[in-house]
């Protein structure tokens, strides 16, 4: 409560109390004006609030955290009284501060301006939530009126650049130095060999049979017809930090970590799918749409470090959506090593699988990575670890020690 008024209402009992006990006019005449200056002062503050309509417009219905949430608040006197001693709030969610500004209005008058409040978080919101303050000229009373025309506000996850991102991430060996061959026919031609025995007359390359004078075959790889996924692991168990610090920690850099190389692979026209063992299960299967890239975008916003499912498990669940066309990438924090298991069945059915390890002892945990990625990289599964502070571009390039890198270029062609 407004400490001015405690101390005029203290008065107000003491003044009344001597008012009544002594019966001297000073004493009353000093009460009325009392009780009259508080009248004035709550009727003005009330009636400030009064014939006011509040509108607030927004640029876009979605942004991304490092961005901006803009927009237009305006405020309209429809009534023939001034209006003064305002502040206007605009409660916009993703940040932790507001928009706000005093302000005067003459009668009948509208005033506008631009809002531009800084994305810190990523989530789900509501913007349009506006509080008007009115304070009397005496500093009394402040009322509250609230205006609510909510609207969903989606803040996207950060997205780093990844131009150097590492090729397995993809899985295309046809766009490298180093080809998987494939039994099927594909719009991807690897080479060309001369004809033996039980090969199909569907391979035969008649051009250059014709300029070799004999029976010459294509071979393919797969090409562009491979597809990516991501696992996101959101395991309670597997995250560290989510309790101490809204922003820095595991779970939001792992979602980093994930919606940067899904949007580098995406770039590349490359059809990606999402699954997760958050607080809500998700599996989506890869598209290279645009749509696509939005639904997978949402989904991380409102991911959380909340599932039950261990990641053991999910890979497993995860695993009957595979194919030998498929390429896995794990991203967690977890120090378990049951789940690196559960990778090794999915490379026997052909899968590539990629793991980015978050480490946890960065953000301060006492448990650090070291037996994931032993387990890993005794499996020769590419590992990449992330720490708090990296540049992603920097540490996806390269997986960690005991990973050969021969004759794999990264996406788009860069070394």
């Amino acid at each position: 409560m407004n400490r001015r008024l405690i101390g005029v209402a203290a008065l107000l009992l003491l003044v009344t109390f001597y008012a009544f006990g002594t019966g001297f006019d000073f004493f009353f005449r000093f009460l009325y004006v009392l009780l009259m200056v508080t009248g004035i002062g709550f009727v003005w503050a009330w009636l400030n609030l009064h014939g006011i309509d509040v509108n607030v417009n927004r640029e876009a219905n979605r942004g991304q955290v490092g961005g901006y949430l803009v927009g237009q608040v305006s405020i309209v006197n429809r009534t023939k009284m001034p209006k003064s001693w305002l502040e206007v709030a605009e409660t916009t969610g993703p940040s932790a501060d507001t928009s706000s500004r005093g302000l005067a209005l003459t009668r009948e008058q509208v005033r506008t301006w631009r809002v531009q409040t800084y994305l810190a978080r990523r989530g789900v919101y509501q913007s349009g939530e506006v509080t008007l303050v009115s304070q009397d000229p005496f500093g009394l009373f402040r009322l509250h009126r609230n205006f609510l025309d909510p609207h969903p506000y989606i803040v996207f996850p950060a997205v780093e650049k990844l131009p150097n991102l590492d090729l397995r991430f993809a899985g295309l060996p046809g766009e490298s130095r180093t080809t998987r061959r494939w039994s099927q026919i594909t719009t991807d031609v690897a080479s060309i060999r001369s004809y033996v025995s039980g090969d199909s007359t569907r391979r035969i390359h008649w051009p250059y049979t014709a300029r070799m004078n004999e029976l010459m075959v294509k071979e393919f790889d797969m090409g562009l017809s491979a597809e990516a996924w991501m696992l996101l692991d959101m395991h309670q168990m597997s995250h560290y930090g989510v309790d101490l610090d809204e922003v820095n920690n595991t779970e939001e850099l792992s979602v980093t970590v994930a919606a940067s190389i899904i949007n580098r692979l995406m770039d590349q026209s490359i059809p990606v799918g999402l699954a997760s063992n958050g607080d809500q299960a998700h599996i989506y299967r890869p598209d290279s749409s645009e749509e696509q890239r939005g639904r997978l975008m949402e989904t991380l916003s409102e991911a959380r470090a909340y599932g039950q499912r261990p990641l053991a498990d999910f890979i497993y669940s995860v695993g009957e959506h595979l194919n030998q066309l498929n390429a896995l990438t794990v991203v967690t924090s977890s120090v378990d090593v049951q789940w690196a298991s559960s990778l090794n069945d999915l490379r026997r059915q052909g899968v590539e699988v990629a793991v980015v390890l978050v480490d946890r002892s960065s953000f301060g945990s006492p448990a650090d990575m070291r037996f994931p990625l032993e387990a890993l990289t005794a499996s020769f599964i590419p590992t990449y670890m992330v720490r708090k502070g990296d540049v992603l571009n920097d540490v996806l390039q390269t997986p960690v020690r005991g990973i050969p890198r021969s004759n794999v270029t990264s996406i788009g062609g860069c070394p």
